[in-house]
């Protein structure tokens, strides 16, 4: 099997997160997992969550869920697989499987400081999830974590969730336009 590069990383990225900003810091892996007395049970559970992303970036979703499914059950403790889970659960319409996954793996993550990678780009879906289902206080709430955890995403959402800033921001724009008219 061949390695994912830095370039692909970024491209999956891109398919899995279309709403986030392109310089979003990649895509946590299996260097996530808790750590396992069973080497030989590590690779096997970074081979499924490598196989499965090569699978969800051709579009074959089912399988892919079935990887991330198996290296789940490898290591249920592991939340980048219940979040990799949730993309491609995502990418197929199916919200309340992704918002389950999502939350299991923020759940995992808040244990531990080593899965905050995870952590941020699970509160971050969460946040567009309940965006989605007209669930603003809790979106504010999952983007606000995520920006405290370093997405850029996240900070993003906050700030144009701020009355004031999406006034300014109002305001900036047809004062742009104005000037843009007026030359």
């Amino acid at each position: 099997m061949t390695t994912i590069t830095e370039n692909d990383k970024y491209v999956l990225n891109a398919i899995f997160n279309p709403n986030y900003p392109l310089d979003f810091d990649k895509e946590p892996t299996s260097s996530d997992l808790t750590d396992s007395k069973d080497d030989k049970q590590s690779l096997e559970i970074k081979k499924l969550e490598e196989e499965g992303v090569r699978l969800a970036e051709q579009n074959r979703l089912d399988e892919a869920i079935e990887h991330f499914s198996q290296a789940i059950l490898l290591n249920a403790q592991n939340p980048s697989a219940y979040n990799n889970r949730a993309q491609a659960y995502q990418l197929q319409n199916k919200t309340e499987e992704a918002m389950a996954d999502l939350t299991k793996s923020i759940d995992l993550c808040s244990t531990e400081n080593r899965h905050q990678k995870t952590l941020s780009l699970a509160l971050t879906q969460r946040g567009i999830l309940h965006r989605v289902l007209d669930n603003e206080k809790a979106s504010l709430e999952d983007f606000t974590q995520a920006a405290e955890l370093g997405s850029a995403f996240a900070k993003q959402q906050v700030l144009l969730s701020n009355p004031y800033a999406a006034a300014c921001n109002q305001m900036l724009s047809k004062m742009m336009k104005e000037l843009s008219h007026s030359s």
